[in-house]
């Protein structure tokens, strides 16, 4: 049996910049996706998780099954895997107050599905019985690409999957606020700095499907936000964004003396049970009972406290934070933020 005890810091005086529970979508396409999910004159389908594969990615997916979802006219509802199993990324101890295994996202994105009041009435049956969701890329979302088409001849599949990024998290729960405070607290004791700027490197088993990029180009992308920035160098602020303990000791080793690294909690608490293999951290999840997706999103909110990034978008935790970035953060800042991307994604990528 394995345990996990989430650690509590010493005081709570920290808040999230944003009330993540209470956020309004503002792109015409995000808006889209919630008219339609309460348009109770629609039928619900059916989505299923593939239980194998990241939190990012199982996060991307779910954006192209609405897609799909308003292409086949019904309204996107997470069902439950065969044999009853539960999303892996769903923390078992944390919400099991909140929802049900059978709606499991809910207890992280609470108002991202099964809107209308005869949703709650429907027994396990008729869920079932429902029409399946298909998670297949291969038409894209031509629904939402045609009506936006001509005023945005640029319009791609990538930015309608961070407008399904954008609307789920619209509304988050408080699970997964105290959650992200939590962190927030113990990675900050001291406050969030004024200039922070996150730098996610997804190393690990990434390098099964990439080459990885060399620890300078990450140390060298920070010098040039300062610069861009006017700060001096000694003002370096970096929120490290990582599972994997080589990012973080070649990382630390390569940055000047004086520059203040802070290091990610989901990195402190998860690294005695990381699993080092390919996929390695759907096991972890599993092994766990589902903490890994907590914790993996508390340290996004934690993460989406700077204004500044350094990416890999190859990675689909990078790109869910370019998404933020600019649907979320943007937005509400007046276009303050920036990120250099160190490894785009090519079209179509999940």
């Amino acid at each position: 049996m394995i345990t996990y005890k989430r650690q509590q810091p010493n005081t709570f005086n920290t808040k999230l910049r944003y009330d993540w529970t209470k956020m309004t979508v503002q792109s015409p396409l995000a808006k889209d996706i919630l008219t339609h999910q309460r348009n109770c004159s629609l039928p619900l389908g059916n989505y299923y998780f593939r239980n194998r594969f990241g939190l990012g990615s199982d996060l991307h997916l779910w954006t192209q099954g609405v897609c799909n979802a308003m292409r086949d006219n019904v309204r996107i509802r997470s069902a439950l895997m065969i044999k009853n199993q539960p999303w892996i990324y769903w923390d078992e101890e944390e919400c099991k107050v909140y929802s049900t295994k059978r709606d499991s996202i809910l207890c992280y994105f609470p108002e991202s599905e099964l809107l209308c009041p005869e949703d709650v009435e429907l027994s396990e049956t008729d869920l079932l019985n429902h029409t399946t969701i298909s998670i297949s890329a291969s038409k894209g979302c031509q629904s939402l690409l045609q009506k936006y088409g001509e005023s945005n001849p640029e319009l791609g599949l990538g930015d309608v999957r961070a407008a399904g990024i954008e609307y789920l998290f619209s509304k988050l729960s408080t699970t997964v606020i105290q959650e992200a405070e939590r962190q927030l607290n113990l990675v900050f004791p001291h406050g969030v700095p004024e200039h922070l700027i996150t730098v996610h490197m997804r190393w690990g088993d990434k390098k099964k499907e990439m080459k990885l990029r060399r620890v300078g180009e990450y140390v060298n992308a920070v010098k040039r936000i300062l610069e861009q920035q006017k700060l001096p160098s000694n003002k370096a602020a970096v929120f490290l964004a990582t599972e994997d303990p080589m990012a973080l000791k070649q990382f630390t080793t390569a940055v000047p003396n004086d520059w203040k690294v802070y290091v990610d909690q989901y990195y402190t608490e998860m690294l005695p049970f990381r699993v080092d293999e390919y996929n390695g951290n759907p096991k972890m999840s599993k092994n766990l009972s589902g903490k890994t997706g907590l914790t993996a999103l508390g340290s996004l909110l934690v993460a989406m406290e700077a204004n500044h990034f350094v990416l890999t978008t190859a990675s689909n935790w990078s790109r869910l934070m370019d998404e933020l970035r600019k649907q979320v953060l943007d937005p509400r800042c007046n276009k303050c933020t920036s990120s250099i991307d160190l490894k785009a994604p090519k079209p179509g990528d999940i």
